[in-house]
């Protein structure tokens, strides 16, 4: 499977670098696109990856897309890779206060698409990710993969999408002791 980055800031990084450590994804599989060039650079020579000069080189390049952009850049970043998402592509969003349907009606309908909030001590593997999705999308294979994503880099927990704008709020920068 591979896997690719739209934004590599410190949250997309923490992720990024737990998913390498746990082996399931290897360095070549991985690929990263950043705003800046020194970003980029620094992807490439810290983290063994590929780095991509564009977004839409992330989406052809990736069988799994973190959308790990501010919120207020997300609008312009999708509009730039809807025309190169395929069909079965899983799309992840890390930007809190947009919704399944928002993403959705930016990707297309019937895209795989999942809502996340991890914590910042995902930095040192030991976050805790709330993660909503539609579960009839994906299947039992993709499932586990999502969960291997989550959970090497802390613990995840399923959460209704309705309540996934009070998981950032509540968890903030607090340990995973669940």
């Amino acid at each position: 499977m591979k896997i690719g980055f739209i934004g590599c800031g410190n949250m997309a990084t923490a992720m990024l670098k737990g998913i390498l450590k746990s082996g399931e994804v290897k360095n070549g599989d991985m690929i990263a696109s950043a705003k800046s060039d020194k970003t980029r650079e620094k992807i490439e020579k810290e983290l063994g990856i590929q780095k991509a000069d564009t977004n839409a080189q992330v989406v052809d390049f990736a069988d799994v897309v973190f959308l790990a952009v501010k919120p207020q850049f997300l609008e312009e970043v999708l509009d730039e890779i809807k025309d190169n998402v395929k069909e079965g592509q899983i799309f992840i969003s890390i930007a809190p206060g947009k919704t399944l349907q928002w993403l959705g009606e930016h990707l297309g309908e019937g895209t795989k698409i999942i809502r996340t909030m991890p914590n910042t001590p995902a930095m040192v593997g030991e976050g805790m990710s709330g993660v909503s999705y539609d579960e009839n999308l994906f299947t039992d294979e993709e499932k586990q993969v999502i969960d291997g994503f989550f959970t090497s880099f802390g613990k995840m927990e399923k959460v209704d999408e309705k309540l996934m704008d009070v998981v950032g709020s509540a968890s903030g920068c607090s340990p995973a002791y669940v």
